[in-house]
């Protein structure tokens, strides 16, 4: 089941789990993440089973799609296909937009073997549940590129440049207003 949490709950999961999970580079500080999730720019959920927590997601909620900022698995509970049933919970949550979007680091741009390995392993986890990458469209995010993709909810078929104006405004918003001093890119080609 995906709960929405409290402030004080999405700073305990800050604390015991976001520091671990992500390196520093890939995440806000908790006064940043605190901002924007008090100004409702994104929301925290927290994924569990009989009720024990085992995973949770960031989203923030555009205009007429979701974009899932944040994803995890609980360390204890990975390889346990909790982050497929993390993202159907997701997706039927939010199925009255026309679609879930995520980055996910380009494994073009690897630093060496290893880490294409990493990224493309984690392409196909999202593609197992129906994601597919937006064409022609890239993010340039704290310097590294990022391809985006794509669950269809509405199955009409994926408008880019919607898409493309949808995360242009969310990132202005976000890093314009609770983050100056990082930078982002569209990329269209």
């Amino acid at each position: 089941m995906l709960k929405k949490i409290s402030l004080k709950e999405f700073k305990v999961l800050y604390r015991k789990h976001i520091i671990k999970d992500f390196p520093r580079e890939e995440r806000n500080s908790l006064n940043k993440f605190k901002k924007r999730v008090t100004k409702g720019k994104e929301e925290v959920y927290i994924y569990e089973e009989n009720g024990i927590e085992k995973a949770y997601t960031i989203i923030a909620v555009l205009n007429n799609y979701v974009m899932m900022t944040f994803l995890a698995v609980f360390k204890e509970f990975r390889g346990e296909g909790i982050g497929t049933k993390l993202l159907k919970e997701i997706k039927d949550n939010f199925s009255n937009k026309k679609g879930i979007l995520l980055e996910v680091e380009d494994p073009k741009y690897c630093i060496n073997e290893e880490d294409e390995v990493i990224r493309k392993r984690r392409i196909k986890f999202y593609e197992k549940s129906n994601y597919h990458i937006v064409a022609g469209i890239k993010l340039n995010l704290h310097s590294t590129i990022f391809n985006i993709m794509i669950l269809d909810i509405d199955n009409r078929g994926e408008e880019r440049k919607e898409i493309a104006k949808e995360l242009n405004d969310f990132y202005t918003e976000i890093f314009r207003r609770y983050d100056k001093n990082l930078s982002f890119e569209i990329i269209e080609d």
